[in-house]
């Protein structure tokens, strides 16, 4: 038993007594809505081994937008997922042109997104998602738990759309940003 050739471990840790000014994440992408949309989409950036996507998907308050994730302007059917939310059953999806990315709230999303980006590995995605549906303190906001996969296995992503096909624009104030590292 043991790891395959090319498995690894990252640890990322702070040492007090390091007194390096570099980080382990550089921005890759960082784009902000100025108006309603239908889509958060982070342009081009350069492909890196490790992606950490954030998004925050800002709800009118009335709708619920669905999240629907896409890589490199793919869609075609290569995307699978395994997803879970407020702790119930897994569902799973096979063979679809995106993955989920949230459960949607009527007045926002927040989604934290750690890929491994290898070009000749599929690519494999760790997705948390917390929305709120309805407003106010009286309410706990719902969780999300999805590991999905884009089933490319000769190139980096190096293109994240976050999109809706249903419910409420994304209003004003939603944004994407990327950080890689080699």
């Amino acid at each position: 038993a043991g790891f395959g050739t090319n498995s690894e471990v990252v640890v990322l840790g702070w040492d007090p007594a390091d007194t390096h000014t570099t980080n382990f994440w550089e921005e890759l992408a960082s784009v902000e809505l100025s108006g309603a949309g239908n889509e958060l989409a982070s342009g081009t950036f350069t492909a890196k081994k490790y992606l950490w996507i954030q998004a925050y998907i800002k709800g009118d308050g009335s709708t619920t937008p669905n999240l629907r994730v896409q890589v490199n302007g793919d869609t075609g059917s290569n995307y699978a997922e395994r997803q879970s939310s407020n702790g119930a059953s897994d569902g799973t999806g096979t063979s679809q042109d995106h993955f989920p990315a949230s459960n949607g709230g009527k007045f926002g999303n927040f989604v934290n997104m750690f890929v491994i980006n290898n070009a000749s590995n599929e690519k494999l995605f760790m997705v948390h998602g917390n929305s709120v549906d309805t407003a106010g303190a009286g309410t706990s906001p719902d969780r999300r738990e999805i590991v999905g996969k884009w089933a490319n296995t000769s190139n980096q992503i190096t293109s994240i759309r976050i999109y809706k096909t249903a419910g409420g624009q994304y209003q004003s104030g939603s944004l994407i940003k990327v950080w890689g590292s080699d």
